[in-house]
């Protein structure tokens, strides 16, 4: 919402700035937002509107929050959950970053969504707004792919689904939103599995203590 404002937490000399998915809020990323504070960073949690701008924007607001940021800490990381990723994956391929940062993605769509497909094939994308149509499978493919070699990347993907309705329309393993496999990207250091589903997983325990682990290791 228009009042919300990012969540600062000094706590050491590198920052993890974090994004949230589509149509979530700062407050979904809290626990890990917690757990990496905790480990012995500084966080910076931002809101930003996911379901109003088209990816180019959502890009350019994190471009312009990194440069704000960059002179103060030694280190700029980024965790991220679903869309957050697909912003990030584009952001680092559109601007330099640090050749030592690590970025953990938290159920990313980077090869699209199948929910998101059928939102389109039933008239029904406009509630998700601009991502209705960048998240779509057929516009992933167009998307750069790969990320840059110099940039340590671990994705955690989850094969728990709530709802069986939607488990018949992605017909593969995935968490209800996201198959497992679009998680998949060339240029990634880790990738792990948990049974977790697309809604919870930033809560999940594993998660909570893989996150901050992978940002002091560059391992799960």
């Amino acid at each position: 919402m228009p009042w919300h404002k990012p969540i600062k937490i000094d706590g050491g000399d590198e920052l993890v700035i974090f994004m949230h998915g589509l149509w979530r809020s700062y407050r979904s990323m809290g626990p890990v937002v917690q757990a990496v504070t905790k480990a012995g960073y500084s966080t910076l949690n931002i809101p930003y509107p996911s379901f109003k701008e088209s990816l180019e924007e959502l890009v350019g607001r994190l471009h312009k929050t990194v440069e704000q940021e960059r002179g103060n800490y030694s280190k700029i990381h980024f965790v991220t959950h679903s869309l957050g990723g697909v912003i990030i994956r584009n952001y680092l391929n559109s601007y330099e970053h640090s050749e030592s940062s690590r970025v953990v993605m938290l159920a990313p769509p980077l090869q699209g969504s199948r929910i998101v497909d059928w939102l389109q094939r039933a008239r029904l994308n406009f509630v998700l707004g601009p991502a209705g149509t960048f998240l779509s499978t057929e516009s992933m493919v167009r998307e750069i792919a790969s990320f840059p070699e110099h940039i340590e990347i671990g994705v955690i993907m989850g094969n728990r689904v709530r709802i069986p309705f939607l488990h018949r329309i992605i017909d593969d393993e995935s968490d209800g939103i996201v198959r497992v496999e679009t998680g998949m990207a060339e240029g990634l250091k880790e990738f792990k599995v948990i049974h977790a589903d697309h809604t919870l997983i930033t809560l999940h325990q594993d998660v909570l203590e893989d996150v901050p682990k992978f940002l002091r290791t560059g391992s799960f």
